[in-house]
């Protein structure tokens, strides 16, 4: 009985919205995700799904979902360690974009002057370090939608803006995929979520000091691993990037939040261009509260990401610093490497153990807020939410919103 009720008390069952019952495994529910994802394709429109794993010597499984109809995005790009998971990643990836342009959850028009002299519980918008160009004004009429606050387990009404992708009312100017999830479960969902946010963040903090950090200031923590200590299936990967005379860089970028963030960083010296031989230089970054989960989703990525250059097929990028790999390599000064065993893991039983764990270590960083507003559309039945958490930093999704979190580093 007493199990039962700290079951009940987990911050995941007091979202109205949650229901672990649907969190079940096996092969009965792979056998029904297989038909939800055969009946929405139709719906979204997908109406191509290819096979891009030929076109790279690594021979990584990575799969495109083309949507024509979409309003940002319209290739969708999908890895995994065999060709199913990458292709529902790639279905997934095109299932959340499009859900996130138009939502079916409750939504206002107010003023947040005007929300707050209600008594009604509104995140501030400013908390989310919005761009210097934001349209938002306290006394802007602008569209809401509520949302769950999961700290203080109540709901919350946030800017449309910053759940809907792309922006309509100019609070953003910039693409903002940040904490954008699909999932099987609204559990996965949000989890995969609430770990890019977490990731984004770590990135966030060594990008910008590398961009304008000076030697001898104390940055954000950030360490070599030496390939030849990881586990057996990320070294594998490691292994294939050394047969297709590929350098791989893996970086140990874990915050203060203690949960592991891995930078993957694929350098072809001699990448076959149109104009000829040229360097590459692609990046995949992974959050997990295993080790392993993490520098395995950082390599895959970044195998991702170079297999995106080969297809030429990505239509939306935001633009980033060029100068931003310099501290990567300083000729003849070779960075110290760091075992992977000394990368501490977050061992948790179930999907409420990790999230109360994240949440935790969100507020011990002094982080007061968890938001997630649900992006479902009742005739997919596939569960896409949207995670903020308003003080994360957010420099890499967008170089002029900084954050308290990047700035300290200079401070």
């Amino acid at each position: 009985m007493d199990s039962e009720v700290v079951v009940l008390s987990g911050l995941l069952d007091r979202w109205p919205l949650y229901d672990r019952r649907n969190e079940g495994h096996g092969a009965l529910e792979e056998a029904r995700h297989k038909l939800l994802l055969k009946s929405t394709i139709e719906q979204v429109p997908v109406t191509r799904i290819a096979d891009i794993t030929p076109l790279d010597v690594l021979g990584i499984p990575v799969f495109a979902a083309v949507t024509p109809l979409a309003r940002d995005l319209t290739t969708h790009l999908g890895k995994g360690v065999d060709k199913e998971t990458a292709r529902v990643s790639a279905i997934m990836e095109s299932i959340e974009r499009v859900c996130a342009e138009e939502f079916e959850c409750q939504s206002r028009y107010a003023t947040y002057l005007e929300l707050k002299a209600s008594g009604a519980e509104v995140a501030d918008p400013l908390t989310f370090d919005l761009p210097p160009l934001t349209s938002y004004r306290p006394d802007s009429r602008i569209e809401w939608v509520e949302g769950w606050e999961f700290i203080s387990a109540r709901p919350i009404w946030v800017p449309a803006d910053l759940a809907r992708s792309p922006a309509k009312e100019g609070i953003l100017d910039q693409v903002d995929t940040n904490g954008l999830a699909a999932g099987f479960t609204r559990g996965q969902a949000v989890r995969s979520a609430l770990l890019e946010v977490v990731e984004r963040d770590a990135v966030s903090q060594h990008h910008f000091f590398e961009q304008y950090g000076h030697a001898g200031d104390a940055g954000p923590a950030g360490r070599r691993i030496d390939v030849e200590s990881l586990p057996p299936a990320p070294k594998a990967l490691a292994e294939r990037a050394r047969e297709a005379n590929l350098e791989l860089i893996l970086e140990d970028l874990t915050s203060d939040l203690e949960i592991p963030v891995i930078s993957s960083t694929l350098i072809d010296p001699h990448f076959c261009s149109a104009a000829g031989p040229m360097p590459l230089v692609v990046a995949g970054w992974g959050a997990d509260l295993l080790a392993s989960a993490a520098v395995t989703h950082a390599i895959l990525e970044s195998f991702q990401s170079r297999l995106g250059v080969i297809h030429g097929a990505r239509d939306s990028y935001n633009q980033v610093p060029s100068s931003r790999r310099a501290s990567l390599s300083a000729p003849g000064v070779p960075a110290a490497e760091h075992d992977f065993s000394t990368i501490p893991n977050a061992i948790s039983p179930d999907l409420e153990s990790e999230f109360e764990f994240v949440l935790e270590r969100l507020k011990s960083a002094g982080l007061t807020q968890v938001i997630v507003i649900d992006l479902s559309r009742k005739s997919l039945d596939l569960p896409v939410v949207r995670v903020r958490v308003p003080g994360l930093s957010l420099f890499t999704v967008d170089p002029r919103r900084v954050g308290w979190r990047s700035a300290r580093h200079l401070l």
